[in-house]
């Protein structure tokens, strides 16, 4: 009788130790973890950067998988007029100029959040944020207003021509990359004279300034660490079709500005290396 039961018995001990034997192996290969996260305090593990402020809460935004991040926005990709980003959140109102209220999209909020406290960590202090998410409508507004001073201005143009020196700073409507509540534009208090210029405004003098700033070259050196890249560099207006702006970061993720850093590639020059 137990060699009966035992000949009954065995075959299930096989297979319950068959299946503990493939758990075991699909959690070696899985991990227990959100790919996006990093253990340790102010390290990221995955990239191996160190940090000298204590960034931990938002390691796990700085290098996001989903590809909405590497979303192309120009004068020939235009978002439309209904695009909203899909989770929008408030900056502090401490780190934004003059107290405005500006909002981002989550991850390219945390990761600014990570990157002003890097800057602070390391004795750059007074920059906040001048621009982040903009709606089509306030776009539109931009736009109509830059086209009545650029009329002002030179009455003698066409309007075409009025249009064209527009957009060599600002974009239509639905064309525009705060639309997509992915980057953000930065002043600093480097800069206080100006502090009545909006970045909202073309072509003004903080506009220029910021490249001669302390802010600026530790961006220059340490954006891509953070997920984000200078969007609209100095020698690429060919290819990006907008004048040079060093205020302007758009966020892509660690991997994809760890390479454009690498490579000295603007946005648009990755996307069709990588297509």
């Amino acid at each position: 009788m137990r060699k009966a039961s035992f000949k009954r018995i065995f075959p299930l001990i096989s297979i319950l130790l068959a299946l503990s034997s493939l758990i075991i192996i699909f959690s070696a290969c899985t991990g227990s973890g959100n790919e996006n996260e990093s253990s340790g305090n102010g390290k990221n593990e995955s990239f191996n950067y160190s940090f000298d402020a204590d960034i931990s809460q938002y390691l796990r935004y700085l290098n996001p998988k989903d590809s909405q991040y590497k979303l192309l926005v120009n004068k020939k990709n235009p978002l439309g007029k209904n695009y909203t980003p899909s989770s929008l959140v408030d900056i502090d109102t401490s780190l934004t100029f003059l107290g405005k209220n500006i909002e981002l999209e989550k991850y390219t909020a945390m990761a600014a959040l990570a990157m002003l406290a890097e800057m602070k960590a390391d004795g750059i202090r007074g920059v906040y944020i001048t621009s982040g998410y903009r709606t089509y409508e306030k776009q539109s507004s931009l736009w109509y207003t830059y086209i009545e001073k650029e009329s002002n201005a030179h009455p003698d143009w066409s309007s075409s021509r009025i249009e064209q020196e527009v957009l060599t700073y600002s974009a239509r409507p639905g064309t525009s990359e705060h639309q997509s509540g992915l980057c953000i534009d930065f002043i600093t208090g480097e800069m206080t004279e100006l502090v009545n210029y909006g970045s909202e405004t073309p072509n003004n003098p903080y506009d220029i300034g910021f490249a001669e700033t302390a802010a600026f070259e530790w961006l220059s050196r340490n954006a891509y660490k953070f997920g984000f890249i200078l969007r609209y560099p100095e020698s690429k207006e060919g290819i990006t079709e907008y004048n040079y702006e060093s205020w302007h970061y758009r966020f892509v993720g660690q991997a994809a500005a760890a390479e454009m850093h690498e490579t000295g590639e603007c946005f648009e020059e990755y996307l069709n290396r990588i297509s």
